[in-house]
């Protein structure tokens, strides 16, 4: 075959993919386009809710941090109702903290039934596990003033069993509450665990560390370990 054979039917090759490519595009361009436009507006669409969120959470802290101003300077009315209000709108963080502000404020008032109320809704909404526990904490604190001790035992219970830092405050307050209800085994065991584990912070560790002694060692028991009862002394031995 010349050169100019071969020259024939490499251009007649390239026709015909050219006419195949041109088919393709016609058939399939139009939804390849449509994908890609999809993409680009998803895409900015994304970019703009980004920009609007950023927005919010910056006119949400500005209005978040009058509040705790009002509350600074004595205004609570004025700093619970915005609390309040915060608490329903605006991002999810930030209604949280809104709500834990407006609990807080209530407890200073005394009305604690209603600030544990709002303790026990902000740990319920609250997606971060350190605002959660520390929701349920200060519920916690109410109870141990409002409620007995088994109410108190069973909303430490989750944070005792717990791995984050606030269960060794879970622990101290379980342990203080059994010890004035009367459960010191209760409380020997908060506390001895309080002065075993390495990572409870110095402060907590000492203040474990004096109410032990406080409190005392278990009373040793005088039976037997077979539960039998000790045998009388013989005629000789009692004289």
């Amino acid at each position: 075959m010349t050169n100019e054979n071969e020259s024939f039917f490499q251009e007649v090759d390239e026709s015909l993919r050219q006419d195949q490519m041109t088919v393709l595009a016609k058939k399939y361009g139009p939804w390849v386009l449509g994908a890609i436009v999809l993409i680009l507006v998803g895409v900015l669409a994304w970019q703009g809710w980004q920009s609007y969120q950023q927005g919010a959470a910056r006119e949400h802290s500005v209005q978040f941090e009058a509040a705790q101003q009002m509350a600074r300077e004595g205004n609570l009315a004025g700093a619970k109702a915005e609390f309040e209000r915060l608490a329903e709108t605006g991002p999810a963080h930030y209604r949280v903290m809104a709500r834990l502000e407006h609990a807080a404020i209530l407890e200073s008032e005394g009305d604690l039934q209603g600030a544990l109320t709002e303790f026990d809704a902000a740990a319920e909404q609250a997606r971060d596990p350190v605002m959660k526990e520390s929701a349920q904490l200060r519920a916690a604190y109410i109870v141990a003033d409002t409620q007995d001790f088994e109410a108190l035992q069973t909303r430490l219970q989750p944070l005792v069993e717990s791995e984050s830092r606030i269960s060794f405050m879970a622990r101290e307050l379980l342990a203080i509450e059994a010890w004035e209800a009367g459960q010191l085994d209760i409380a020997r065991s908060q506390l001895e665990n309080l002065t075993l584990a390495f990572d409870v912070p110095q402060a907590v560790q000492e203040r474990a560390q004096v109410a032990l002694a406080v409190i005392g060692p278990a009373p040793a028991s005088t039976t037997p370990a077979d539960g039998a009862a000790a045998p009388a002394p013989s005629e000789g031995e009692t004289k």
